[in-house]
């Protein structure tokens, strides 16, 4: 089997890199810190998630969920810490016997399709992990998968239109919508879809238990994505949850729209020169272009959208060096 470059990803990174600084935050909720959690996930073949973790979270525990055969035995000679412990199974079996006993848990279910058996899954483990756990779930966001761009075919669009609602429905808040044709827009429905299997998994009259969002995020390396991050905790505790994450600039606690990350390719040259006036909250994507002296996109308020993407994640975003041997 093959896998994409996940390691050489600049917005994945990016996502990944907020996904851990929103665990750290964890660290407010539980007298016992991250010691008290064990994060659950998709490690891949190079088990980068967990080499990243390992480094800035060290005490929490990590359960790497690996069905592939040959994935797995690369994971094993990929191995980063004695503490991770790499599970060979599928994430179906492994959420439908997870136990998480009085142990937290953060789970990041990052699928790389859309299919509703992980709206499923995202219900199922909602109704098992305890308070205060964190769960992250990653669906493909591409609406031209429902779209017939052969635009006299209108036959053709109908079903496919007709196919997503057949497939969806019960995670749709209007089952007769089509699903619309722009990221941002299907990015918001997918959202929406998950924030509709949340309420059903953790029923307002059958506990006291909500999912409360903390973040989420829309991007492309290649294929469109929307990643969600939330809580599981009492409703009545959720202003206390607001309060660990109300002061992160990534911060989406009202079912918001998901934020696009799309960083720009920068040399470390530019980068070094940019960083200078770095992190500010007077500075601008035009600010940058002006001190930069020259466009990097089309047009000017391209190039400033893509340097106001820098000012917002040039924390998180990765710098990918040529080795020559």
């Amino acid at each position: 089997m093959r896998h994409p470059a996940y390691h050489l990803r600049p917005n994945k990174t990016a996502d990944r890199f907020a996904f851990i600084e929103a665990i750290k935050r964890l660290e407010r909720l539980s007298k016992g810190g991250l010691g008290d959690y064990t994060y659950h996930g998709f490690g891949g073949p190079y088990l980068e998630d967990f080499r990243l973790l390992y480094e800035f979270c060290p005490d929490i525990g990590m359960v790497s969920i690996e069905h592939e055969e040959e994935t797995y035995k690369r994971q094993k000679f990929h191995l980063p810490c004695r503490t991770l412990k790499l599970v060979k199974g599928d994430a179906k079996s492994y959420i439908a016997h997870y136990d998480p006993g009085n142990m937290k848990s953060v789970f990041w279910l990052d699928y790389t399709g859309l299919e509703y058996d992980y709206f499923e899954d995202f219900k199922a483990l909602l109704g098992t992990v305890v308070e205060n756990s964190m769960v992250k779930i990653t669906l493909r966001c591409e609406p031209k998968d429902y779209k017939d761009y052969q635009a006299s075919q209108d036959k053709n669009k109908r079903q496919k239109a007709e196919e997503f609602r057949a497939k969806f429905a019960a995670v749709m808040a209007n089952p007769s919508a089509d699903p619309p044709m722009s990221k941002l827009d299907f990015a918001r429905l997918l959202q929406e879809m998950l924030q509709v299997a949340a309420e059903q998994a953790l029923p307002p009259t059958a506990t006291n238990l909500i999912f409360a969002p903390v973040s989420s995020f829309y991007y492309s390396d290649g294929t469109g994505i929307v990643t969600l991050t939330g809580i599981v905790c009492q409703s009545a505790n959720k202003s206390e949850l607001e309060l660990a994450f109300d002061d992160w600039k990534f911060s989406n606690l009202t079912w918001g729209d998901p934020k696009l990350i799309d960083v720009p390719v920068l040399s470390t040259k530019e980068r070094l020169h940019l960083q200078r006036l770095l992190p500010s909250s007077a500075t601008t994507g035009k600010t940058l272009r002006e001190k930069l002296g020259y466009l990097i996109d089309n047009n000017i308020p391209k190039t400033e959208a893509a340097l106001q993407q820098y000012a917002d994640f040039h924390r998180y975003s990765p710098y990918v060096l040529r080795g020559v041997p």
